[in-house]
């Protein structure tokens, strides 16, 4: 497990060949500070950055205000001065409309699994008029966005065939689009083929968890111009979660989508159709995981919307069972159906954080917990 150590003073001047350098803003209210910078055109402010540099194996975190960074990068050098004011610059623009959705605001994805085998059982959707009622509750309980695949990306999930899948989501999202509803729907997939039929009958977003890997498909959505979700996940499903490895995940995890974007962009796909999800439970462990909510506001560096899903995910269970063994009490097992309280508490993070859409099973109760703490703001 990487260890980044907090200290007084950078490895190097920031930007200069030697060391790595990253910035992750300290997101505070408005009311808290006098002179704040916006955090990406929403609702969460900062003055104050975690200066991360990396040099090797060694990792190390300064505090300090960004009107001193940007004064030890002039000191250094013009290049320096640029790259820091282009960060803070993606730090603090508008993000614009994605799929049409205000992201100066939170917005929040609902969960449908049109699949047997979903890690959460009360996901698990297999007729028509279970999917209906869902998808509804979930749109007057406040979802944006309502989510839908038909197959399990799950740790250990078998691929299933591309015909099955679509056997499974065309005719009810088809059904869905008839009754010309105003939410956003979403086609969890990772198949070009399954995106191609769903885009014919309306499909708003892509959520692929691959990333958009293959060039064909990367192709397809800029000559859509589709609103996509880019997700990391190291390896695939069936074996993601055997012994992954990363030097520091939020770093290794920012590189990829920097370089990612960049290459979307250059094959033709707007920046303002472009979301970044870090993949939680993903090819990750338990450290790799709460480092990356430890700091997700690293990814508005980006410049780029941010969608974290955390649902009823494992890394629950298992802070759960390691607070169980540190009570001497003997606990294996904590179900996805147990897990709703850790799913509210890292949903609220991240909205501290200013992250733009919230993916979850539970609707009604991750919007009430929104209302709640944005009404302690006010």
């Amino acid at each position: 497990m990487a260890f980044v150590k907090k200290t007084r003073y950078l490895l190097a001047p920031p930007y200069c060949k030697t060391v790595e350098t990253f910035i992750s803003p300290i997101p505070v209210s408005l009311s808290e500070i006098s002179d704040g910078l916006r955090l990406a055109g929403g609702w969460r402010y900062f003055k104050n950055l975690r200066i991360i540099q990396k040099k090797n194996n060694s990792l190390i975190e300064v505090q300090m205000p960004t009107k001193e960074l940007l004064k030890v990068a002039k000191k250094y050098s013009k290049n320096a001065l640029s790259e820091a004011e282009s960060l803070i610059e993606n730090l603090v623009n508008n993000r614009g409309s994605f799929a049409k959705l205000d992201m100066s605001n939170p917005h929040i994805m609902g969960v449908i699994n049109i699949t047997p085998d979903s890690f959460y059982k009360n996901s698990q959707i297999t007729n028509i008029n279970k999917l209906n009622k869902n998808f509804y509750e979930m749109i007057n309980d406040g979802a944006s966005i309502v989510d839908i695949g038909g197959e399990s990306s799950r740790p250990g999930a078998k691929k299933i065939s591309v015909a099955e899948e679509k056997n499974r989501v065309v005719g009810p999202i088809q059904q869905l689009k008839n009754y010309k509803i105003n939410s956003l729907i979403s086609l969890d997939s990772r198949n070009l083929s399954t995106m191609k039929t769903c885009h014919k009958i309306g499909v708003d977003i892509f959520n692929d968890i691959t990333a958009f890997e293959e060039r064909n498909k990367i192709e397809f959505i800029s000559k859509t111009a589709s609103p996509i979700i880019i997700m990391h996940m190291q390896k695939k499903p069936i074996n993601m979660q055997k012994n992954p490895k990363y030097s520091f995940a939020p770093i290794d995890i920012y590189k990829f989508f920097s370089k990612k974007i960049i290459d979307l962009i250059e094959a033709g796909v707007k920046k303002s159709n472009i979301v970044v999800d870090p993949g939680i439970g993903f090819g990750k462990t338990l450290s790799d995981n709460l480092n990356i909510f430890k700091y997700l506001p690293l990814f508005h560096g980006l410049g780029v919307p941010i969608l974290i899903g955390a649902s009823r995910k494992s890394l629950i269970a298992d802070l759960t069972i390691k607070d169980y063994k540190l009570r001497r009490k003997n606990k294996k097992d904590i179900s996805p159906s147990k897990r709703l309280s850790g799913s509210l508490a890292f949903a609220i993070h991240a909205n501290m954080c200013g992250v733009q859409i919230l993916r979850t099973h539970d609707v009604f109760e991750t919007n009430q917990a929104l209302l709640c703490q944005k009404s302690l703001y006010l």
